[in-house]
Protein backbone atom coordinates (compact mmCIF):
# COMPACT_ATOMS: atom_id res chain seq x y z
CA UNK A 1 0.00 0.00 0.00
CA UNK A 2 1.33 3.60 -1.17
CA UNK A 3 1.86 6.21 1.89
CA UNK A 4 0.10 8.97 0.34
CA UNK A 5 0.43 12.34 1.60
CA UNK A 6 -2.22 15.50 0.50
CA UNK A 7 -1.30 19.47 0.43
CA UNK A 8 -3.47 22.21 -0.36
CA UNK A 9 -2.89 25.72 -1.01
CA UNK A 10 -4.90 28.53 -1.21
CA UNK A 11 -4.13 31.08 -3.80
CA UNK A 12 -4.76 34.65 -4.58
CA UNK A 13 -7.71 35.47 -6.72
CA UNK A 14 -7.25 36.23 -10.20
CA UNK A 15 -8.11 39.86 -11.62
CA UNK A 16 -10.91 38.43 -13.35
CA UNK A 17 -12.28 36.49 -10.20
CA UNK A 18 -11.67 39.87 -8.39
CA UNK A 19 -13.12 42.00 -11.00
CA UNK A 20 -16.17 39.51 -11.48
CA UNK A 21 -16.50 40.15 -7.45
CA UNK A 22 -15.48 36.74 -5.81
CA UNK A 23 -13.87 36.75 -2.02
CA UNK A 24 -11.76 34.41 -0.77
CA UNK A 25 -14.09 31.38 1.13
CA UNK A 26 -10.68 28.81 2.15
CA UNK A 27 -9.06 29.88 5.45
CA UNK A 28 -6.22 27.77 6.99
CA UNK A 29 -6.24 26.44 10.31
CA UNK A 30 -2.49 24.31 10.79
CA UNK A 31 -3.98 21.65 8.98
CA UNK A 32 -7.09 21.84 8.39
CA UNK A 33 -8.51 24.04 5.68
CA UNK A 34 -12.34 25.58 6.01
CA UNK A 35 -14.42 26.66 3.31
CA UNK A 36 -17.08 28.92 4.13
CA UNK A 37 -20.66 28.22 2.56
CA UNK A 38 -21.68 31.33 1.50
CA UNK A 39 -25.10 29.98 0.26
CA UNK A 40 -25.95 29.50 3.74
CA UNK A 41 -24.60 32.18 5.00
CA UNK A 42 -26.89 34.74 2.71
CA UNK A 43 -30.15 33.03 4.21
CA UNK A 44 -31.73 35.43 6.75
CA UNK A 45 -32.91 32.85 8.80
CA UNK A 46 -31.62 29.97 8.26
CA UNK A 47 -34.21 27.24 8.92
CA UNK A 48 -34.59 24.33 7.85
CA UNK A 49 -31.48 24.23 6.18
CA UNK A 50 -29.65 21.06 7.13
CA UNK A 51 -26.28 22.50 5.57
CA UNK A 52 -23.28 23.32 7.25
CA UNK A 53 -21.96 26.96 7.41
CA UNK A 54 -18.44 26.24 7.46
CA UNK A 55 -16.51 22.64 6.44
CA UNK A 56 -13.45 21.40 7.44
CA UNK A 57 -10.90 19.39 5.86
CA UNK A 58 -8.08 18.00 7.00
CA UNK A 59 -4.79 17.40 4.82
CA UNK A 60 -0.97 16.17 5.78
CA UNK A 61 -0.05 19.95 4.47
CA UNK A 62 -1.69 23.43 4.20
CA UNK A 63 -0.23 26.75 2.65
CA UNK A 64 -1.51 29.73 2.56
CA UNK A 65 -0.56 32.34 -0.62
CA UNK A 66 -2.87 34.83 -0.98
CA UNK A 67 -1.45 37.81 0.99
CA UNK A 68 2.49 38.27 1.55
CA UNK A 69 1.92 40.56 4.77
CA UNK A 70 0.22 37.39 6.90
CA UNK A 71 2.79 35.57 9.17
CA UNK A 72 1.66 32.50 7.49
CA UNK A 73 2.23 33.04 4.00
CA UNK A 74 3.92 30.65 1.94
CA UNK A 75 5.19 31.91 -1.58
CA UNK A 76 3.88 30.29 -4.65
CA UNK A 77 7.70 31.15 -6.12
CA UNK A 78 9.19 28.57 -3.94
CA UNK A 79 8.00 24.51 -3.81
CA UNK A 80 7.05 22.75 -0.64
CA UNK A 81 10.21 21.29 0.54
CA UNK A 82 12.10 18.17 -0.45
CA UNK A 83 10.74 15.96 2.89
CA UNK A 84 7.14 16.20 1.64
CA UNK A 85 7.88 14.15 -1.21
CA UNK A 86 9.35 11.10 -1.77
CA UNK A 87 11.05 9.46 -5.10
Amino acid sequence: MANVRVAVRVRPLSQRETKEGGRIIVEIDGKVAKIRNLKVDSRSDGFGDTREKVVAFGFDYCYWSVNPEDPQYASQDVNPPQQHSRP
